[in-house]
């Protein structure tokens, strides 16, 4: 059967940039055999964004005509079979939530390669090739409705990001990638357990591996979902998932490579990483962990409040006293994930919705800081805030953008910010309400360390001779952040668009946990039926007591 680009659109989306990618590795390895000079790195670039910007451009396609918000469950579905025996396939699929985040890495990449460009590095050629690989890896994961699939393109995100660190970091970067190795080794040891026990499950229980999320072609009723599991083993196989996807998301005390990872990473990897890759646990999380393991999730969704809260409120007073630009946007970033943490673990339509808005909103904002960051090192050679101040006089639009990620960061009305922060607040009101209260105090401490490192890097007298002459963003900078810019002040001025396309699956995602649970609560509810009628008979006693 021939291949129809229209009907294979995901797998488009997904495998573009890591083709683009090989082929020109295997292009240059041609060239250098037969004696001909390679290409050029500025031919290298201009392949590598061409490729980046028509992946975004067909995902774009994709929410706008192809994604209808009213089916509920995953669209553009497509299967390749990878080991039938072990139930492995590349099953690929996107439903409202990955839809945004796909959106919003796909957005991402080109102009993390973009920002790239005033930075020291010794080959373009391999930042590219690091750049497009890490792209289809975080596509994957968030595109994967096969949790060993999923669990494929997560280890496989983990290589570029290492080769980038490594290689382009700056001070501490071996320590940092060091990090990111240990924590994520365990993590992924964890999702491994997670998965062979399933393939275990459903073998005996369906007759046949399979660790689909839904069924494909004739496996009916044959998926995980159907998947019968024990309470005592949803707590166990729940807790894995939860540490592992911690470790990416970043939950304290599992945070602790974030800030040095920050610190030594460029910008491009450093803006990946607050939106793409912490992204993908949160998939993780509402597409498996969930569903899977209802009972556990809904027992343990007090306990997961707290660490969210906690998490808010340490990395907050953390940030109070952080002297370097890069490590204080790190500590933000921990603070709004364990926030979204809080908001997931009310389980209920407002509170994980304002979680997956708060997660693509902040996580646009806070890459646009970190980009603002990295055109700063480029011109001043530091990030330590006491080197800076007054900068708005010399560099206006700079501090105008910068203004806007805070303001955006802290919630204020009329920014994508504030719909996130609401709506998790919102349900918290309902289920959380005593933490709820924490949590916005916990968001004003927030609100002003953002505040104190907006004041002090632009607002004053430019008390530093070498500020004084310091040039404003050009236009490629200025078009960086204006694409950053457009979609944190749509969804903050009309996120309807968003909500439509974002609410039906969460209300999908809760219905699937209350059947899920429902069966099980029946299959408890039957046990202990039987085991009273056993209990009756050997006594010799009829139901109602009489002999």
């Amino acid at each position: 059967m021939a291949f129809s680009p229209a009907e294979h659109l995901i797998l488009i989306v997904v495998a573009l940039p890591a083709l683009t990618a090989f082929g020109l590795m295997g292009t240059g390895l041609v060239l250098g055999q037969v004696g001909i000079p390679t290409l050029p790195e500025a031919l290298w670039r201009a392949i590598g964004l061409t490729a980046a910007f028509i992946t975004f451009a067909v995902m774009l396609f994709i929410a706008t005509s192809e994604f209808d918000p009213e089916v509920l469950g995953l669209q553009q579905i497509a299967s390749y079979a990878w080991s039938e025996s072990f139930g492995a396939k590349f099953l690929l699929g996107v439903d409202g939530i990955g839809l945004c985040f796909m959106l919003s890495t796909t957005g991402i990449v080109p102009l993390a390669m973009l920002s790239a460009k005033g930075e020291p590095h010794n080959s373009t050629r391999s930042c590219v090739l690091v750049c497009l690989l890490l792209e289809t890896a975080l596509l994957g994961a968030l595109a994967s409705a096969n949790l060993l699939s999923f669990i494929f393109f997560w280890a496989a995100s983990l290589i570029p990001i290492l080769l980038w660190m490594g290689r382009w970091g700056g001070l501490g970067r071996g320590r940092a990638a060091s990090r990111i190795w240990t924590i994520e080794s365990i993590g992924l040891a964890a999702l491994l357990f997670v998965a062979f026990v399933l393939h275990d499950s459903t073998a005996v229980q369906l007759g046949i591996p399979t660790l689909d999320l839904i069924e494909v072609g004739a496996d009916a009723g044959r998926s995980l979902l159907d998947v019968e599991i024990a309470e005592a083993d949803q707590w166990i196989l729940f807790l894995a998932m939860v540490f592992a996807f911690s470790t990416r998301l970043p939950i304290v005390p599992l945070h602790f490579w974030l800030p040095a990872a920050h610190a030594s990473a460029p910008t491009g990897l450093s803006a990946l990483l607050a939106t793409g890759f912490v992204q993908t646990a949160a998939i993780g999380l509402l597409r498996f962990a969930l569903p899977l393991f209802p009972d556990a999730a809904v027992a343990a969704g007090p306990v997961l409040s707290v660490l969210g809260i906690t998490a808010l409120v340490y990395a907050s007073l953390i940030a109070l006293v952080q002297k370097e630009l890069k490590h204080l946007v790190a500590y933000s970033s921990v603070g709004y994930a364990g926030f979204a943490l809080f908001g997931i673990s009310t389980l209920n339509v407002q509170g994980v919705t304002g979680a997956v808005l708060q997660l693509l909103v902040h996580g646009l904002a806070t890459a646009g800081l970190f980009m603002l960051i990295g055109f700063l090192s480029i011109r001043r050679n530091t990030t330590e805030v006491v080197a800076f101040g007054g900068l708005a006089k010399p560099m206006p639009v700079c501090a105008f953008f910068f203004g806007l990620m805070v303001l955006s960061l802290m919630g204020l009305p009329l920014l994508g910010g504030f719909v996130g922060d609401l709506f998790v607040l919102l349900g918290s009101l309902e289920t959380r309400r005593e933490l709820s209260v924490i949590a916005l105090i916990a968001m004003v401490v927030s609100a002003s360390y953002l505040l104190w490192v907006q004041r002090r890097l632009f607002l004053g007298p430019v008390d530093e001779p070498a500020n004084r002459g310091l040039i404003d963003l050009d236009r490629i900078e200025r078009a960086i952040l204006l694409t950053l810019a457009i979609p944190i002040v749509a969804i903050g001025v009309y996120p309807n668009p968003v909500l439509r396309r974002v609410e039906p699956t969460v209300l999908e995602l809760l219905y699937q946990m209350e059947r899920r649970s429902i069966r099980t609560d029946e299959e408890k509810l039957e046990s202990e039926t039987e085991s009273e009628l056993v209990r009756l008979d050997s006594a010799g006693l009829e139901p109602g007591g009489r002999p």
